[in-house]
């Protein structure tokens, strides 16, 4: 081999720029593009640190940030990802006020929901829309003059471990039609979670119907992944009753409640849920089971 030779062997081989600077990261990845990652989501809004390890709350974080832009989230970070990432963070985006419209008061919208605020993702920054920016901006110690600034974006794609924070609640990875999402759930009692807007609904009916001597106990609501296996599971070998595939249940959405006491249909409480559930947004929508309601929306809000 000659001097030129052995050189040019020597000569370490050219990484593109590009793949080294946007390299696929997912949970438990660690090192300098985990930082980059980190910082980027800062920049961003949501509140993770940039310590280099790619960790449930930085997986968590990528995912609610996916879900804002319309990509799947899933927590992966890869070419699409970086590049939304490295577009205008909320400091350099335009306020969002009353008469908005577009795809930014949509991903608004969206995380005013993951905060358990019932608004409907439309894209158009309405009067219910501007109510529930006040009311968030309240709980957040902000000026509550219903204007999306970036104080209140950063606020919002911050997380629910903040001031405000329902008692108990926490975030976890919803489905709904097979798709994933992070979602706001706060305990309804017996150890069990619903969806904020669907909680507050719920509870407000329990309420009611206690004065009518109707007793309404919570007894399967949010479920995890894992635990929509096993009752499919149960179904399918015949030892358990009626269950959606896994990633298609209302309960993995956090809208679902099986509730106790009701009894049966015919029964009192029954006419009464019949009577009363609509006006709290709830429907008996499984044929067959009177226990299984679904918050619909709307009702005290």
């Amino acid at each position: 081999m000659t001097a030129v030779s052995a050189a040019r062997s020597a000569t370490p081989a050219r990484v593109s720029t590009t793949a080294a600077s946007a390299p696929v990261l997912r949970q438990g990845a660690t090192g300098s593009s985990v930082v980059q990652l980190q910082n980027l989501l800062r920049n961003h809004g949501h509140n993770v640190t940039a310590d280099g390890a790619f960790g449930p709350k930085t997986a968590a974080a990528v995912k609610s940030f996916q879900q804002s832009r319309g990509l799947a989230a899933d927590g992966v970070v890869g070419p699409k990802t970086w590049a939304a990432l490295r577009s205008a963070p909320p400091s350099a985006q335009g306020a969002l006020k009353l008469g908005s419209k577009g795809p930014e008061v949509s991903q608004i919208q969206q995380q005013l929901r993951n905060h358990g605020y019932n608004v409907a993702v439309d894209g158009d920054f309405g009067a219910k829309t501007q109510a529930a920016v006040k009311s968030f901006q309240q709980s957040r110690g902000l000026v509550a003059d219903g204007i999306v600034g970036p104080k209140t974006r950063q606020a919002l794609a911050g997380g629910v471990s903040q001031p405000g924070t329902p008692a108990g609640g926490k975030q976890v990875t919803a489905y709904h039609n097979g798709k994933p999402s992070t979602i706001t759930v706060v305990p309804v009692g017996n150890g069990q979670y619903m969806r904020a807007d669907a909680a507050r609904n719920f509870k407000a009916m329990q309420a009611a119907a206690a004065k009518a001597g109707v007793n309404l106990t919570a007894t399967s609501g949010f479920r995890s992944m894992e635990q929509q296996r096993v009752l499919y599971q149960k179904y399918l070998n015949g030892t358990g009753n009626l269950a959606a595939k896994p990633g298609y249940s209302n309960h993995q959405g956090g809208i679902s409640m099986d509730i106790g006491g009701i009894n049966g249909y015919g029964t009192n409480a029954y006419k009464w849920m019949q009577n009363n559930a609509a006006k709290y947004g709830f429907a008996n929508d499984v044929k067959g089971e009177h226990w299984h309601w679904t918050y619909k929306g709307g009702g005290v809000g």
